[in-house]
């Protein structure tokens, strides 16, 4: 985990305190020293400020339960949106998601401080000393006065207004699940002794989606098929912990992709952000759509999951006699190259939320940007990979997975039509430049 880099010392103060501060340049006793605006870069019109507080958003979710959870991608996606409406009430640029007013007199980078506080404030409340830390690093950048009051004012209606719209979501309903036997039906694998990983997320509304089930991608191939005989073969051999067909690069990325992808996703969009120079305005949006598309992603996968309940290699690979396919040879003692997650295959959802949050930095940064990335799980050999372009960066994280032993080739191809989809409805449909 990389620390965040941030400009100037800080000190921890309220942000009441900070709204009634003297002009700036003023002596501070209460506070200890500060920074004289007229010292510090300007960051009103770039995209530091969303970086910075998305790598905060990042160290708390990553700090509490490593993204296990889905509650992480959710908080992003709040804080994101809030600190887009707040800018977009102070400039009309974009159009606004939960949040409605207007505020023209309000300083910007007050405004979007205050919407990231509040809303990850009332995620991780016990960070309230981090997080007050970065607001404080923001807040010395604003002239004090009625621009800094009244920006204070527009962060904490726009932090209210998404999370009072996103209460009872049902983000972290757990759910039931019963077990279905016979050839197909998802079994569960070890380690997990019948453990399902909260089958009732399918059911948690969208931020930008209608419903979970709007681009349900069809059934997966029957078993007596060929298209399952022939992706069968491939996950079998390709997949296999000691595979002979699988090359020392395709292991090493297979390995390299299994970051989560609030982690990943978020840590390239930092970088892309900074390397482009990114305003403001425009940073925010990104990170919005990204997260709201990742969200949604991960229920429409949910959705397609626990709706076909299709088994995972491990169990379809053993129990192959009785797949009614003469193609198919059963091997009782197969194993993937990394432990099966516990939930059913059916589509790939790290190939599905890859393929969402690649359609959306492509449509932010253009369809031939070549770029570097890396990620937490990279073998030491192998820190980072480069790409000509994001749709080359979704077909190799989507091959992973078949690399991985954990999908066949069809759930990962369905599962980057079905990210693409939800991507692109949602930039369609959400955010759009005021005309």
């Amino acid at each position: 985990m990389r620390a965040r880099n941030l400009v100037v010392p800080t000190v921890v103060v309220s942000i009441a305190l900070l709204a009634a501060q003297p002009a700036a340049g003023n002596d501070s006793p209460d506070h200890g020293p500060r920074v004289a605006v007229h010292d510090i870069p300007d960051t009103s019109n770039d995209g530091a400020l969303v970086v910075s507080w998305n790598q905060l958003a990042y160290e708390l979710a990553f700090a509490e339960d490593e993204f296990q959870t889905f509650k992480g991608v959710r908080a992003f996606s709040m804080m994101h949106i809030a600190i887009h409406d707040a800018l977009n009430a102070v400039t009309r640029t974009y159009r606004q998601y939960a949040y409605k007013g207007r505020a023209q007199s309000a300083d910007p980078v007050a405004a979007a401080a205050r919407a990231a506080y509040d809303v990850l404030l009332s995620q991780y409340p016990g960070a309230q000393d981090k997080l007050d830390e970065e607001i404080a690093t923001w807040l010395d950048r604003v002239p004090h006065g009625p621009g800094m009051r009244r920006g204070l004012e527009v962060g904490a209606e726009s932090a209210a207004a998404i999370l009072a719209l996103r209460d009872g979501d049902g983000f972290d309903i757990e759910g039931t699940y019963a077990f279905e036997s016979g050839p197909g039906a998802y079994q569960t694998t070890p380690p997990w002794n019948g453990f399902v990983l909260q089958p009732g997320f399918r059911f948690a509304t969208p931020f930008g989606l209608g419903t979970g089930d709007q681009f349900r991608p069809p059934p997966p191939p029957a078993l007596d098929s060929r298209a399952y005989a022939t992706a069968f073969t491939e996950v079998m051999e390709q997949g296999h912990a000691d595979s002979d067909s699988r090359t020392p690069d395709q292991t090493g990325y297979a390995v390299w992709w299994m970051e989560f992808t609030e982690g990943s996703m978020n840590r390239l969009a930092r970088n892309l952000v900074t390397e482009h120079h990114m305003r403001l305005a425009d940073a925010a949006r990104l990170f919005a759509l990204l997260n709201m598309s990742m969200f949604d992603t991960y229920v429409a996968t949910w959705d397609s999951k626990f709706s076909a309940n299709h088994w995972r290699p491990y169990t379809a690979i053993r129990a192959a006699a009785d797949d009614g396919n003469p193609n198919t040879e059963p091997d009782a003692t197969w194993e993937p190259l990394r432990i099966t997650p516990p939930f059913p295959e059916y589509v790939s959802t790290h190939s599905a939320v890859c393929s969402s949050s690649f359609e959306i930095l492509r449509r932010a940064f253009g369809r031939h940007t070549a770029f570097t990335m890396d990620t937490t799980t990279a073998p030491p050999d192998m820190p980072s990979r480069s790409f000509a372009s994001f749709r080359d960066a979704a077909a190799e994280c989507a091959d992973s997975r078949v690399k991985l032993g954990w999908h066949f080739r069809y759930a990962t191809d369905a599962g980057l039509d079905l990210g693409r989809n939800v991507a692109k409805f949602i930039a369609k449909h959400h955010l759009n430049e005021r005309r």
